[in-house]
This record gives C-alpha cells, structure tokens and sequence, in this order.
C-alpha cells in the first residue's frame, strides 16, 4: 500500500489556473505570487569607479586602506576592489602561451566591509551623502 503525501494548497478570494511552485506547493490565487520575485537582485551602495575605505576585517585584507571599485557582484553582495584582499595562486605553464609561477590578484570582498571614502574630507562617508561630498 503506498502512502500519498497531501500538497499543501493555498487559496485566495480572486482564484485563476492553479500553479504549482517548489516543494510542490500549488498556489490557486494571483494575490499570493509576487511576478518577478525570483529574480530580485539586492542594490549595492557602491558602484564602479567609486573611491572606498575598507572598514571591516583583518589588516592582510586591508582594513583601513582605500582603493576603486573595479567590479561590483550585486547577486553575492561582493565587490573587487583595487589593490585589497590580494590572494597569490600557483600557476603552472601551459603550452609556450603561458607562463608559471606566483600570480597575485585582488579576490572579492563583501561590500558592507566598504564604505565610500571623501577625498575632501579625507574620511569614510556614509553613501547617503554622496551629493553633499560631491563624490563620482
């Protein structure tokens, strides 16, 4: 004898086709799914090109020191930023292109450990006064 599993069923006041969601919920109103939920990116206060102090971590990681934005990851909430966090690979040679040994490159790091920095003012701000410090 097999045991069915029982689905859990959502209902609402304006019901339309009923659609099935993960984990094998079925949703049976428009009021519950959210369109475009899926794919929400979160916003990163810094952007390419920005001046950051780095705020939070260790001193190999370069707490205290400042650098530009080369790259922003909003779906990992991870910014590269020049010359921070630099990790050293071994490499071997590939070929005759490629050469072996040390490579040094800077690796991501969370962007609520940056903060932007005024050259005006010579100090980390707060992104809400990027206007006021006429920072960009």
């Amino acid at each position: 004898m097999a045991v069915e599993t029982k689905k859990n069923i959502s209902y609402a006041k304006a019901p339309i086709a009923k659609k099935v969601k993960m984990g094998g919920r079925k949703v049976v109103s428009s009021a519950l799914i959210k369109k475009g939920a899926s794919n929400l990116v979160p916003k990163i206060h810094v952007k390419r090109g920005d001046r950051v102090m780095v705020i939070a971590g260790s001193k190999e990681q370069g707490k205290g020191q400042t650098g530009k934005v080369l790259s922003v990851f909003p779906r990992t909430g991870k910014v590269i930023v020049e010359g921070i966090n630099i990790v050293t690979r071994a490499t071997r040679a590939r070929g005759a292109v490629g050469k072996s040994g040390l490579i040094k490159k800077e690796s991501p790091i969370y962007a609520s450990r940056v903060m932007l920095y005024s050259t005006k003012s010579k100090k980390a701000v707060r992104a809400e006064f990027r206007k006021k410090e006429e920072i960009d």
